[in-house]
């Protein structure tokens, strides 16, 4: 920074914590942190004894968001706090970097407590804590916690974590890891003996359960020993040396701009130390302001562009030229064929959806197909309707004007992650009704619930618990200005007791005649499924009655709400963005906050929404070529025949479990096939593996990533028309050849693997350092054994077609039964000989394979590190009609017992 004066921070900038807490004071800057100094020492000697500093509330659904709350604070504390972190108050301060959803790790804050009540459950229970909580109505709590309270404790607890998680990577690494943690506690003056259980190569995998609890509880002592005023001030002049070191490498010519300072690691520290206020840094710093600072105090109001055609004649009128002009002026403006905004098409749409859709459930009668399938809830199967479901029963329903211009509005999406193009839409239906949102969420489900009381065969809700059933599309109708009254649920509750008693619904029903020799009788035979009650026409008419009043009174109310809101909350965050960064969003930077509402609101066009914002757009989005068909679930039904699928039945289901579930993953893939082809159009080719994310999909054959992937991507090709996409080898897999093991020798790394012929192969472990026994577990698809004999090992050394002789497994491929998946070859410790033995740096082992026609392959794993006995060295599994070979190399530090209970192998004496 260009001064002939040293600032006072420059030489605390290297300091140490102490040393840079006395140039503070010095410079007569610690007075500033007092009181939140003083807040949080109390807060972490609360928590170090053993008391719950944080309470986490779960929002009710899939959108809700979540709330915390520190526990403890005194009315005064509360008051100074939503002062000093109130989201609003912040941002009044400049603080517009703060997002507007947090996923906050708050259970780190309560692991001490966690840890001395719940000791079995506890980093579980912390897990849990996470909260994803909204920073839009005040959330003070969460910003303390965010910016002070969360980093704090987990610098504290981090040896407990990270024991937690076990280890990862390389023994470096980890040395790495735990040099750095030491390093850390040394800061903030916590004598390095109480990491004397923890740290790296101590005897920590040696303790048992009870003996790792203590010494979580003795560190925990440890910690509360120490002045909890000087933990937290260290600890804040910290988080305060990598701000001053930040500000000091952008301002080397002069004070820098605040937006290029505060990158995202530093705004917590920013918002807990300053209040969010970079002024109030500056003058911590002793720094004058850039020239060109300017503080954003408040968001400029939206300004939409919608409804603009409805004033087309009193504008035409006051500027005195014909209305025709205006209307021409309107869609050059709005870069569309009318002066309708996209917005009040969808708007038209969605008002003449409506009113079919109430039709269709007003002249519901018995004796109809349920309507379950009119609304498109995103439900996609490919065997025989059931439970009363009808695939796009819309499409039977709804008048064909109405279904086309659904088609037409909602074909396409923009993907929030491929911006630069607008793609197909396969869900055009679905993202309608999601667009509607609560209204229809709501009375169509009051709508079905009546159906399946009345008609069966079952209903999870009763007339009378309505309001319950139903409260959280109810709550957000009365947030929105247009609650359902309360005497639809007072009818509901009179109609259920006069409506009829129950009958049982038969679904087969057989009388057969049977001759004894003392004479003749009938045998019948019936089966029901559910049961029905007479009475739906009557509630039918309650429930049509207050929902067209309903639509009178709000439809009109609820659909603008629909709209603005989602465009002004998109226009907030856009000029967020610009307070934050001092610059417009990037398109890119736009489709994070944007591409829901786009999708909704202008067809997936971001131009569009800049247009209706009143913003510039800075690129235009591409539109390629549509791949996926008009019809897309029946793409999906020929994917799904083309990948293998069949009809699943009950007796499919009962007799042969397996492949059912085998069908169900077709299904997902089907499904899937979907996005694969938006994808496809969104990038101009073929998505690899790692585009799409298959190692997430349930790919239903043995070799996930080289079969199934291929197949799919192959399937997907002929179906689309596009030619085959290049192919991806499976990283680490071995090169495939005729006769892999013949004359050949092959390294293979764990996870690789390799053909094997349908021969005699032998696995033979080389080991190191202490006594090993070998032992095989035979396995069926499921993973598991079929009976306690499938486990092979010194006292059962063959079986099936495999064997065990000291230190290898042999298995003779055409001997091993059909329902034998998997061969798993185990290496386990001989732990009475070597009773504290593990595999670790001394204790190593190597697998060699081997066939009768000749070749060689290796696996040598890198050493373990966290106290295993036993390991899964090699699968030979089959693959198709033949064998392969897998490195595996995961190591148990429960022993053989341990692992042969996972494979479903009783192990009690």
């Amino acid at each position: 920074m260009a001064s002939d004066q040293p600032r006072w921070w420059h030489p605390a900038i290297d300091a140490s914590p102490d040393e840079a807490l006395a140039l503070e004071a010095a410079a007569g800057q610690q007075r500033r942190f007092a009181q939140l100094d003083t807040l949080a020492a109390r807060l972490l000697t609360a928590a170090l004894r053993g008391r719950p500093t944080v309470s986490v509330v779960r929002g009710i659904g899939p959108q809700a968001a979540d709330s915390v709350a520190v526990v403890g604070l005194s009315a005064q504390e509360k008051a100074w706090c939503a002062q000093t972190f109130g989201v609003p108050e912040q941002q009044r301060r400049g603080a517009w970097y703060l997002p507007q959803k947090l996923s906050l790790k708050a259970g780190a804050v309560n692991l001490p407590y966690l840890v001395r009540e719940r000791p079995a459950h506890a980093l579980t229970l912390a897990a849990d804590d996470s909260a994803g909580v909204s920073m839009v109505d005040g959330a003070a709590d969460a910003v303390l916690l965010w910016s002070v309270l969360v980093p704090l404790f987990e610098t504290l607890i981090e040896p407990i974590r990270v024991r937690a998680a076990g280890p990862t990577k390389t023994i470096d690494d980890q040395r790495q890891l735990w040099s750095g943690i030491e390093e850390r506690y040394r800061q903030l003056g916590i004598a390095g003996d109480v990491l004397e259980d923890f740290r790296f190569g101590s005897e920590w995998h040696r303790l048992d359960r009870n003996g790792q609890q203590h010494a979580r509880l003795r560190l925990l002592d440890a910690l509360a020993a120490v002045d909890p005023l000087q933990l937290v001030t260290r600890h804040r002049v910290q988080q305060l040396q990598a701000l001053m070191a930040g500000f000091a490498k952008k301002s080397k010519t002069g004070t820098a701009l605040a937006r290029r300072v505060v990158t995202r690691a530093l705004q917590p520290v920013i918002s807990g130390y300053f209040t969010g206020n970079w002024l109030a840094l500056l003058d911590y710093l002793q720094a004058p302001p850039h020239p060109d600072e300017e503080v954003i105090t408040a968001l400029p109001e939206p300004r939409l562009y919608v409804g603009m055609s409805a004033q087309a004649a009193g504008m035409a009128a006051e500027a005195g030229i014909p209305e025709d002009e205006i209307h021409a002026m309107l869609a050059a403006f709005l870069g569309g064929p009318t002066s309708l905004s996209p917005v009040e098409e969808r708007v038209a749409a969605l008002r003449e959806w409506w009113t079919a859709f109430d039709q269709a459930h007003a002249v519901q009668r018995p004796g109809m197909r349920p309507l379950w399938g009119l609304v498109d809830d995103g439900i996609m199967g490919f065997g025989a309707d059931e439970h009363g479901f009808t695939h796009k029963l819309y499409g039977q329903v709804l008048p064909a004007s109405v279904n086309e211009q659904v088609d037409r509005l909602w074909q396409s999406v923009t993907l929030q992650r491929h911006a630069r193009s607008i793609v197909s839409n396969p869900h055009p239906h679905q993202l309608m009704a999601e667009t509607l949102g609560s209204a229809l969420e709501f009375w169509h489900g009051v709508a079905l619930t009546i159906w399946f009381v009345c008609e069966g065969p079952y209903s999870r809700a009763t007339l009378s618990g309505l309001a319950d059933y139903y409260n959280r599309p109810l709550a957000a109708l009365r947030d929105a200005g247009c609650p359902v009254p309360t005497s639809l649920f007072e009818e509901l509750r009179t109609a259920e007791r006069h409506l009829g008693p129950e009958e049982a619904i038969v679904r087969d029903y057989r009388e057969l005649p049977v001759d004894t020799a003392v004479g003749s009788f009938s045998l019948i035979m019936s089966s029901s499924s559910g049961s029905r009650r007479e009475g739906f026409e009557r509630v039918r008419d309650i429930v049509t009655r207050h929902r067209r009043a309903w639509a009178d009174q709000y439809l009109g109310t609820y659909l603008e709400q629909r709209w603005r809101t989602a465009l002004e909350d998109v226009a907030r965050a856009y000029h967020r963005h610009v307070a934050a960064k001092g610059r417009p969003p990037t398109l890119i930077q736009f489709a994070q906050f944007a591409t829901a509402a786009a999708n909704q609101w202008t067809g997936g066009d971001l131009g569009g929404l800049y247009t209706a914002i009143g913003e510039p757009a800075p690129a235009q989005q591409e539109r390629p070529a549509r791949l996926l068909p008009g019809d897309c679930y029946d793409f999906a039904r020929r994917v799904y025949t083309a990948l293998g699928g069949i009809a699943v039945d009950d007796e499919l289901r009962m007799n042969q479990p397996e492949e059912a579930q085998r069908q169900w993953q077709l299904t997902s893939l089907a499904v899937e096939s979907l996005r694969y082809v938006q994808l496809h159009e969104a990038l101009g080719h073929p998505p690899t593996s790692k585009e799409f994310g298959s190692r997430r999909l349930a790919l239903a054959w043995p070799e996930r990533e080289t079969e199934g992937w291929s197949l799919f991507q192959r399937t997907l090709a002929a179906l689309t028309d596009t030619g085959p996409p290049p192919s991806e080898p499976a990283a680490g897999t071995a090169k495939a050849g005729p006769g892999l093991l013949g004359d050949t020798k092959h390294v293979l790394t764990k996870g690789a693997n390799a053909p094997l012929r349908t021969e005699s192969v032998e696995v033979r472990l080389i080991t190191t350092g202490v006594p090993v026994d070998v032992s095989a577990v035979l396995l069926t698809s499921t993973g598991k054994v079929r009976s306690d004999h499938d486990l092979v090992f010194y006292n059962h050394p063959h079986h099936d077609g495999v064997r065990t002789s000291n230190d290898a497994v042999t298995a003779d491929l055409t001997r091993v039964p059909d329902d034998v998946h998997t061969v798993a070859v185990i290496a386990s410790i001989d732990l009475e000989a070597q009773p504290t033995a593990a595999f670790d740096q001394h204790t190593t082992w190597q697998a060699k394979v081997t066939q009768p026609t000749g070749g060689k392959l290796t696996f040598t794993p890198a050493p373990f590190s966290s106290g295993e006995t036993a390991t899964i060295a090699m699968e030979i599994y089959r693959h198709g009609s033949g064998w392969k070979v897998r490195a595996v190399g995961q190591g148990y530090d429960t022993g053989l017992a341990g692992l042969a209970a996972d494979y479903g192998i009783n192990v009690e004496p």
